[in-house]
């Protein structure tokens, strides 16, 4: 696991309470899945029913950076490829979502639940060869509602698509 969750980078609530109780007491049954995936070990008794999801797995999405500020992640184009031969935007948008939700889940702070509301995305160009590598940030955090923008760019840094999603905090 990359070095991508560390104390200087997060907030009370990512280092104390739901994310962290649980860890030593009952071991995370996706714990390889996880690790792989580059989650950092304190988020894991969140993921503790499902693991990131299977869909997660199927487009190799892997974090690179989870913090409040900031969520990132990376995706192949090889296998995530449309009819054309290039980047299906479906799976940009599923990238987006990913970072999203996990950066809602972040900001609830384990004890509130992400569900998306919305989703845009505009494709700007397309996703040819090698990784794209997404880069979630808040646009607004609030009690019940989070919004965050997601920039997905080429290994060149040139913006593939832009995406915004809102999720709902539900309790539990």
């Amino acid at each position: 696991m990359s070095d991508n969750f560390t104390q200087h980078n997060a907030s009370p609530a990512e280092m104390s309470g739901t994310f962290t109780e649980a860890r030593a007491e009952h071991p995370n049954p996706f714990a390889g899945q996880l690790a792989a995936h580059g989650v950092p070990e304190a988020m894991w008794p969140m993921l503790a029913a499902h693991g990131v999801g299977t869909l997660v797995e199927k487009l190799g999405i892997v974090f690179t950076e989870i913090s409040a500020d900031r969520v990132s992640g990376t995706m192949p184009v090889e296998g995530n490829q449309q009819v054309a031969g290039i980047l299906h935007g479906g799976a940009s948008v599923a990238l987006a979502e990913t970072l999203g939700s996990f950066a809602a889940a972040v900001h609830g702070g384990g004890r509130k639940r992400p569900v998306g509301v919305d989703i845009s995305a505009t494709h700007h160009r397309a996703g040819i060869t090698g990784l794209v590598t997404g880069v979630c940030t808040p646009i607004h955090l609030g009690r019940t509602l989070t919004t965050h923008e997601i920039v997905i760019s080429d290994e060149q840094g040139r913006r593939i698509c832009t995406s915004r999603i809102t999720n709902m905090l539900l309790e539990g």
